[in-house]
This record gives C-alpha cells, sequence and structure tokens, in this order.
C-alpha cells in the first residue's frame, strides 16, 4: 500500500522508463489539448492560420517542382486534398475529436504514474480515437486526414509497445 502524504514514496516505486514516458505524454497530451482548445475555440482563425502555411509551402516548392511536372501535378493535388478538408466546421470537428482523445491520454498517463493499469487501457483507447477521428472527419481519401491517421498510429504505436513492455509493474 503506496503512503499518500510521501510524495517520494510513489514515485520511488515507479520505473524510471515509464515515468519519463508518462512525462512525455503529459508534456505532448497537455500541447495538443490546447491546440484542441483553440481549434474549438477559433476554427476560423486555425483555418486561415492553415490558408497561410499552404501559401507558404506553394512558394516554397514552386521553384523545385517547375521542372518536374509529375510532381507539380501531384504537389497541387495534395494542396487541393488540403484546402478541400479546410474548413472551419472540420475543423472544429477534429478539433472535438483532438480533445476527447488527449484528454484521455493525459488522465492515462496520470494513472499509469499511479501504477494503475487502467491508466494503460485509456490511453491506448485515446490513441485510437487519435487514429480514427481523421480519418472520419476529413475522410481517408483525403491527404489531410490520412497524414494526421498517420501521424497518430506511428506515435500511438510506438508509445503503447513502450507503456506495454512496463505493464507488468501496473496493478
Amino acid at each position: 500500500m503506496t503512503d499518500w502524504s510521501d510524495p517520494t514514496s510513489t514515485t520511488q516505486s515507479v520505473p524510471r522508463f515509464l515515468r519519463v514516458l508518462c512525462y512525455l505524454t503529459i508534456f505532448g497530451s497537455t500541447y495538443f489539448l490546447f491546440s484542441a482548445l483553440s481549434g474549438l475555440t477559433n476554427p476560423e482563425e486555425v483555418s486561415k492560420s492553415m490558408e497561410q502555411a499552404m501559401q507558404t509551402w506553394s512558394n516554397f516548392f514552386e521553384p523545385t517542382l517547375q521542372s518536374d511536372a509529375k510532381a507539380e501535378k501531384d504537389f497541387e493535388r495534395i494542396m487541393e486534398d488540403i484546402s478541400f478538408a479546410n474548413s472551419p466546421s472540420s475543423i472544429r470537428d477534429y478539433s472535438f475529436f483532438s480533445l476527447v482523445a488527449n484528454a484521455m491520454t493525459l488522465i492515462g498517463a496520470f494513472l499509469m504514474l499511479r501504477l494503475k493499469k487502467n491508466g494503460f487501457r485509456l490511453y491506448v483507447l485515446g490513441s485510437l480515437i487519435g487514429i480514427i477521428s481523421p480519418l472520419l472527419v476529413f475522410g481517408s481519401d483525403n491527404f489531410l486526414g490520412f497524414s494526421y491517421a498517420f501521424m497518430g498510429f506511428f506515435i500511438g504505436l510506438l508509445f503503447v509497445t513502450l507503456y506495454a513492455l512496463k505493464i507488468k509493474h501496473m496493478r
């Protein structure tokens, strides 16, 4: 049984690697939680920022792409996909799911810091929402939806695997 009056008693029993993973998750989930809140409260501004970023990308890649017609056409298709998905309503919907997913991974990390196995389950569920939601909101055939889902899959799989290595320490 843990002595809750002694703050060092819980951290001593948590393996260092698990503690580092949890703190990385807490940092990342908090950052993405605030990003999601921004998308929920002001999706028009987020959409405008994305449009500006797309214009910057176009200006940056334009000289390089002029020499390769196929690459230029592919780049234009990707930019059209992103532009199509970049609506305030899509941003708001995605931000809602992102808020839920990151809140779940944040709570899961705190629970795993307390060596609770339910934290791992909550983290996995939050990761799955982070993978599925962009495909639902933006579409699986859209570059933006696919890239967000792929990023969520890669990071989620990495962290779920690393957490699974330490699940034997959880109750």
